[in-house]
């Protein structure tokens, strides 16, 4: 009784843990060993797996067993070696075997009131478990709600991306029609100028015919000007002959004054004869001195009009040709003063131009840099939330694992329990318990493996870092694979050819792994999975390599990108905190 009271402050006592179990079983007939070895057992979760993963658990179960089985052939030399550790084990686990069927026999012979308060403890933490199950259904349920709507609004942002783009590409085009409308006005306004210099060329001509034709009259009033003084000196000699005239006709007449007594010859009045003969020869003078006034006034009067009349027949087509010049200058200056408006209009308008072209390239480059700016900072948030959803999922499996392990255990005890017809030993219960456990354990890792959310998980720290259009995606917590993409995308987008590209891996600042990169040509947005060969042992498409490593491993680490130049392009830091 006493041992009973102690198993049942035992089972009251339980806090129940997952458990591993070896178990090592000999066959007569074959006379061989097998070691079978416990996973940590979990649960499948629906909500946390892609699609198709229950039609891949059905379709390749049987490949599963049978590349396990030539795994388990093929570390069967290293777990002959673990062997003795584990027959050391066997036997604990046989004395424990032995206790326990003492402490079931025991209970057996126990009365069945003395059983329920070890079933209502089981069955408390039983309570208790699906309890933080349902829990974890909710907060499961709250994240997947929440991760669908952070996909909607990516897709938003990557439609506003995409408008983005193109309004960027609309004010290039601008940018481009308007750059060409000012080449267009400049090449007018070259036209222009060459113009107005022809312009001002024809009217430097037309000044300097102007200033002949000036020149020419001032010439024509100086002859004028020497005309009009021989008039003078003429109408001056003139004069003077008159008064010389009227100086003889005075002496004349003082002559005739003085003149003697007439002296009487007979026959002859000689008084009428010298005053005849006298006057005869002043009418004689006279004429002679008339003819010549005549002939010099018609000669200065002719000369004097011939003069006046080609200095006015001239004066008149200098006034014609005058006012002809002017009245072209006149026009061409109005010509110079309309092209210069234009000019000046045409100045405005390319400047103004300017400054709408400059305005419209600052805010494309505001636009582009804020498109950049949100990108960065979704992509960040993305990578953010979905580290933290497989941290959430982790924390799901290992309470999935305690669950099960949970009701395995019960399960276990309620058989010991009530298989009193039965007579079920402890060791064949405990077998079952470990194949179950490990079909639940292989199960829950081909969901997982096959699962899209390849990030790492809540024990997982990942840094990126790179370079250029090629960067590191994620890395397999379990050691199995390396994803890297092409980040380039939209009007950016960039492919890039791996070859003689390679991945490095460093641990403790020595290269542990090298793995030259096959020829391939990563476009925009496009991945490529670099495999372990023991997670699978060929590519199935031309985006994946199987390195010849069995396992890349597990642990903090560094994995670097290398190019064909061997400069580094990418960086992911990868650190497990547990």
């Amino acid at each position: 009784m006493q041992k009973g009271a102690k198993i049942e402050d035992e089972g009251r006592q339980s806090r129940i843990q997952s458990r591993n179990f070896i178990i090592q079983r000999s066959d007569p007939r074959t006379r061989g060993s097998s070691v079978y070895s416990s996973r940590s057992s979990s649960y499948n979760v629906r909500s946390s797996i892609s699609p198709g993963v229950y039609q891949q658990l059905s379709s390749s179960g049987i490949t599963d067993f049978k590349g396990n089985r030539e795994k388990e052939k093929r570390e069967m030399q290293n777990l002959n070696e673990r062997l003795a550790s584990y027959i050391e084990k066997v036997h604990f686990l046989d004395a424990q075997v032995k206790k326990l069927e003492a402490e079931n026999e025991a209970l057996r012979n126990r009365k069945v009131e003395d059983l329920q308060p070890i079933r209502d403890a089981y069955e408390n933490e039983l309570r208790q478990a699906r309890k933080v199950i349902d829990e974890l259904a909710s907060s499961k349920g709250v994240a997947e709600g929440k991760l669908a709507g952070l996909q909607d609004e990516i897709g938003s942002l990557r439609e506003l991306i995409v408008t983005y783009e193109s309004q960027a590409k609309d004010y290039r085009k601008k940018i481009d029609s308007l750059g060409n409308q000012l080449g267009e006005f400049e090449g007018e306004l070259q036209s222009l100028r060459l113009r107005v210099g022809s312009l001002e060329d024809e009217n430097a001509k037309l000044r300097e015919l102007l200033e002949k034709v000036q020149e020419q009259n001032r010439r024509l009033r100086a002859d004028l000007d020497t005309e009009t003084a021989a008039h003078i000196e003429a109408d001056c000699l003139a004069q003077t002959k008159t008064e010389e005239a009227e100086f003889y006709r005075d002496l004349l007449d003082q002559l005739e004054l003085l003149k003697p007594e007439p002296i009487q010859i007979k026959g002859m009045d000689y008084a009428d004869f010298w005053k005849s003969e006298l006057a005869k020869c002043v009418r004689e003078i006279n004429l002679a001195y008339d003819e010549k006034i005549d002939l010099i006034q018609q000669d200065c009067e002719a000369k004097y009009a011939s003069q006046i009349n080609q200095l006015r027949s001239g004066n008149v087509k200098d006034g014609m040709q005058l006012q002809h010049s002017q009245e072209e200058v006149k026009k061409l200056r109005g010509q110079l003063q309309d092209k210069n408006a234009a000019y000046a209009e045409l100045a405005t308008r390319i400047a103004s131009l300017q400054a709408e072209r400059d305005e419209l390239a600052r805010q494309l480059a505001d636009i582009e840099r804020e498109l950049e700016e949100q990108r960065l900072k979704y992509n960040r948030d993305v990578g953010d939330l979905e580290s933290e959803l497989t941290s959430v999922l982790a924390q799901l499996q290992h309470l999935m694992d305690a669950k099960m392990s949970l009701e395995l255990e019960i399960a276990c005890y309620k058989k010991l329990l009530e298989g009193e017809e039965s007579r079920v030993g402890l060791r064949t219960l405990v077998e079952q318990a470990i194949g179950t456990q490990s079909k639940g354990s292989a199960s829950l890792k081909d969901a997982i493996q096959s699962s899209t959310l390849r990030e790492s998980t809540g024990s997982l720290t990942v840094q990126r870092s790179s370079k250029g259009p090629i960067g590191f995606a994620s890395i397999d917590h379990s050691g199995g694979n390396v994803v890297i993409e092409n980040t380039t995308s939209g009007a950016r987008a960039k492919s890039q050819n791996l070859k003689g590209w390679k991945l490095v891996k460093v641990v403790g600042g020595r290269n542990t792994i090298e793995v030259d990169l096959k020829e391939i040509e990563l476009t925009a947005g496009r991945t490529f999975t670099l495999w372990a060969r023991g997670a699978k042992d060929k590519a199935a498409v031309d985006n994946e390599q199987v390195a010849d490593n069995f396992s890349f491993g597990v642990g903090t680490c560094v994995w670097k990108l290398l190019d064909e130049a061997g400069n580094e392009k990418a960086t992911l830091n990868a650190k497990f905190s547990g």
